[in-house]
C-alpha cells in the first residue's frame, strides 16, 4: 500500500535527533510513518519546514517539502503554493493520504483526493479539532471554512477517544474511528523508586495553565519540580507571556524552568521524576500521558481525564479542584507502594492499548474497511 502522510512541522521527528522539540501531533505522525514502513508499506511525508525541488530520504521515508509554511496558514492560501502542494501529492500517486490538526490543509487534502479517489484519513489531534475549530462564525473565514471542508469531506475521521467521537458527531454529523496514539516502549531499566523530582512538560501557552504549575510548586517546598517548556507562538504577545513565567518560574527555590529540549532527551528529566503533572483542563490524549506511563511514571491531571482512562485504571488521580491536587500529589510522596502500583499499571497499559504493532494494524483495518465500503 503507498501511503502518504502530511504533517506540517513534524520533518524535526523523523530522525530524532534534531534539537527542534515539534508537537504532540507531529509525533504521532511520525511515528505512524515509521510504524507503517516497518510492515512494509511504501511510505512518502509531505512536511512544509523548508522548500526542496525533489525529496530526500530520511530511514528510509521519502520526505518531500513543497514550500515552507512558515507558522502561518496563510500560506495555504497563495495559489503558487497550492500549486506546489498538488504537483508533489500528485506525483506521489499515494492510495491513502493522513494528516493530523486543524489547518486550511486539511480542506486541500480532501478536495485533492476527492479528484483522484484516493482515501483521506483526518486525524484528530484535541477535542478542539472535532469541536470549536469546526464551528465558523464569519463568512469571511475562509482558513476554517477549508479546515470544515476538509472534516466533512475527509472518508473517516480518526479520534483519539470516545469523548472526540461523540464530539465530532454532535458538531459536524458525522461518524468517527477511535484508534488510540503509539507510544514507542523503552528498553531501559527503570529506577523510580528513586527519583525525586515532580515534572510538568508542554507547550508554554495560556491554555495548559502554567501558572498553576508554578503556584503548585510554592504549596510543596520540600520537593523539585521540573517545568520542561516548548513554545508555543511567535508574536510579540506570546513572548511577553512567555518571559512573564519565566521570571516568575525564577523566583521560586524549589522550581527548576527549562526551554525547548530535544525531544529524544526528554526520557531522562522522566528518570529522575516519579510523577507528572497536568495542569491543562482541555486536551486530546497528550503525548507526555503515554511518555510517563511508558516510564513507569503516574500521572496526576486536573480537571482531565481522557474517556476516565486515568480513574479506571488506576494511572495515577483525576483530581477536580487544584486543592484536590495537591491532596493527591501528597498522597503519592507518602506513599511508595502506591506509586510503584500506578507505575506498573502505567506501564502495563501502554504496553496492551498503545503499542506501535497494535495501532498501525487497526489503521490498516480502517483503510481495508473504506476501501470494502465498510
Amino acid at each position: 500500500m503507498k501511503v502518504c502522510i502530511l504533517s506540517e512541522y513534524a520533518y524535526y521527528h523523523l530522525d530524532g535527533k534534531s534539537s527542534n522539540t515539534g508537537g504532540g501531533a507531529e509525533l504521532q505522525m511520525a511515528l505512524l510513518a515509521k510504524g507503517l514502513l516497518a510492515k512494509s508499506h511504501d511510505v512518502s511525508f509531505v512536511t512544509f519546514i523548508k522548500s526542496y525541488n525533489s525529496y530526500e530520504i530520511i530511514e528510509g521515508i521519502k520526505v518531500y517539502n513543497p514550500f515552507d509554511n512558515k507558522h502561518s496558514g496563510y500560506t495555504y492560501l497563495f495559489p503558487w503554493n497550492i500549486f506546489r502542494l498538488f504537483l508533489v501529492l500528485h506525483k506521489i500517486d499515494a492510495d491513502v493520504y493522513i494528516q493530523r490538526a486543524s489547518t486550511p490543509l486539511t480542506g486541500w487534502i480532501a478536495f485533492f483526493t476527492k479528484l483522484k479517489k484516493r482515501i483521506f484519513l483526518y486525524s484528530s489531534s484535541s477535542d478542539n479539532d472535532v469541536s470549536k475549530t469546526l464551528t465558523v462564525k464569519s463568512l469571511t473565514d475562509f482558513k476554517k471554512w477549508l479546515y470544515r471542508y476538509g472534516v466533512r469531506h475527509s472518508d473517516c475521521v480518526v479520534c483519539q477517544t470516545n469523548h472526540q467521537k461523540h464530539l465530532l458527531k454532535k458538531s459536524v454529523g458525522k461518524e468517527g474511528a477511535v484508534i488510540k496514539n503509539l507510544y514507542p516502549l523503552s528498553k531501559r531499566k527503570y529506577n523510580n523508586t528513586s527519583a525525586s523530582k515532580i515534572v510538568w512538560i508542554g507547550r508554554l501557552i495560556k491554555e495548559k495553565k502554567p501558572e498553576l504549575y508554578l503556584k503548585l510548586a510554592q504549596h510543596i517546598p520540600n520537593y523539585q519540580f521540573y517545568m520542561i517548556c516548548a513554545t508555543g507562538g511567535s508574536t510579540p504577545a506570546y513572548f511577553e507571556y512567555r518571559d512573564k513565567i519565566k521570571e516568575a518560574a525564577s523566583k521560586i527555590p524549589n522550581l527548576k524552568f527549562m526551554w525547548n529540549i530535544p525531544h529524544h532527551e526528554i526520557d531522562k528529566y522522566y528518570a529522575e521524576s516519579f510523577l507528572l503533572v497536568n495542569t491543562s483542563p482541555s486536551e486530546g490524549f497528550p503525548n507526555t500521558f503515554l511518555e510517563a506511563w511508558g516510564n513507569k511514571i503516574p500521572v496526576v491531571s486536573l480537571n482531565f481525564d481522557p474517556d476516565g482512562i486515568i480513574h479506571n485504571n488506576l494511572l495515577g488521580f483525576h483530581s477536580k479542584t487544584f486543592e484536590d491536587m495537591i491532596k493527591n500529589i501528597k498522597t503519592l510522596i507518602k506513599n511508595e507502594e502506591l506509586r510503584k502500583e500506578m507505575g506498573k499499571n502505567s506501564y502495563d497499559y501502554v504496553k496492551k492499548d498503545h503499542n506501535i504493532k497494535k495501532i498501525v494494524k487497526d489503521y490498516e483495518l480502517l483503510i481495508d474497511s473504506i476501501l470494502n465500503g465498510g
